[in-house]
């Protein structure tokens, strides 16, 4: 592992004397700068554009004496030192002393640092680069994050015999390198522990996009397997529609996410006091949970595409079950929605069983509403 150390002007500050605290702060000091990890082996540790500071940034946004982190029993504090540009923490300005842990993102003006835990040495003073697997990956999240290079785009989702417009999926995609692919882009999103934060972050700008265009029709939301479905889950939902007015929406949930039965069932009555609907997810994929479809009820079912796109060929010989798997949740009063149709035959076939809605390349790839 190639590894560049640092060594810091301000030996005199942070001494072999001093407990190593274990935390680090790793992210791009400047734009044309690597990544860098931060060891802070003295709390409180004070960040800020002047050279005495334990953390000098050569950014002008940042202000001389801009931020310090801190330690007391049991938490790691960072404490906004009267900013012009402020601090935020996950993307929140704080204006008082503000708990943080592992994984947190720390952003100081307009450079952003991610909070670890790393064991240092504590004599030799340093600051450590490394060209890891993970070099790179942070700059890149930062840019989608903090720089917001995302863009939504939309799947229609059609019903009835005429394929008639009825709803849009919200789908992200990004124009930084390495990150186009949702996939790879979720992947170093939890890598980095931000799997959570980008999530909400494609929701809202999901709703605030297709707001904007004035685009009619339900608006299918996505959630991360990781993510929570509790209270706060509910008042960041509730917040969007108050921010962004009213929508039909429905939120998707990978049975993954599903732990509680009973707060599982909470959540979905929550969901419809606010108005909006719920959806399993790539339904097939997993467990295919029949026994908490039957408590829960959700509003749809989307049948997962390794279901449905083979339907009408000679290879599909699983016809019958989809059919089976769809009565059972007609009989239970759940929507049912085909998703990654792209050929007539699957199609057919899926409007012969009976599924209520349809969504696949058939239709329409997902772009943007722009």
């Amino acid at each position: 592992m190639l590894s560049l150390n640092l060594t810091l002007e301000k030996s005199s500050r942070i001494g072999a004397h001093q407990p190593d605290t274990g935390w680090c702060l790793t992210g791009c000091l400047g734009p044309d700068v690597p990544v860098t990890t931060i060891a802070m082996t003295r709390l409180p540790f004070v960040i800020g554009r002047d050279p005495a500071c334990d953390l000098p940034i050569p950014s002008r946004n940042v202000s001389k004496r801009h931020a310090e982190i801190l330690h007391t029993t049991g938490a790691v504090l960072v404490r906004d030192l009267n900013s012009t540009n402020g601090t935020y923490v996950n993307g929140l300005r704080i204006n008082q002393p503000t708990p943080v842990g592992e994984g947190d993102l720390i952003q100081f003006a307009d450079v952003e640092l991610q909070l670890n835990r790393e064991t240092v040495s504590v004599a030799e003073r340093t600051m450590v680069s490394d060209a890891t697997d993970q070099r790179g990956n942070i700059s890149r999240m930062q840019d989608v994050i903090g720089k917001q290079r995302m863009t939504i785009y939309f799947q229609p989702i059609v019903t009835g015999a005429d394929s008639h417009p009825f709803g849009y999926e919200a789908l992200v995609r990004t124009d930084v390198p390495g990150l186009e692919s949702p996939l790879t882009l979720f992947s170093v999103a939890e890598s980095l522990g931000l799997e959570k934060r980008l999530s909400a972050m494609c929701r809202e700008l999901a709703l605030k996009t297709i707001q904007e265009a004035n685009v009619p029709g339900v608006l299918f939301l996505n959630t991360h397997p990781r993510e929570a479905l509790d209270d706060a889950m509910i008042d960041s939902l509730k917040q969007l529609i108050e921010d962004y007015g009213p929508r039909q929406i429905v939120l998707e949930v990978h049975e993954e996410a599903v732990g509680d039965i009973e707060q599982f069932c909470q959540f979905k009555a929550k969901l419809t006091e606010l108005g909006i609907g719920l959806a399993f997810d790539d339904f097939g994929v997993g467990q295919s949970r029949l026994l908490e479809l039957a408590r829960v009820r959700p509003d749809y079912i989307k049948f997962d595409r390794s279901l449905v796109k083979d339907l009408g060929t000679p290879s599909a010989v699983h016809a019958g079950l989809v059919a089976s798997l769809h009565q059972h949740a007609a009989d239970l009063g759940i929507a049912t929605l085909a998703e990654g149709l792209e050929s007539p035959e699957s199609i057919a076939v899926c409007r012969e069983i009976g599924f209520g809605f349809h969504q696949g390349y058939a239709f329409g790839k997902p772009k943007p509403l722009t």
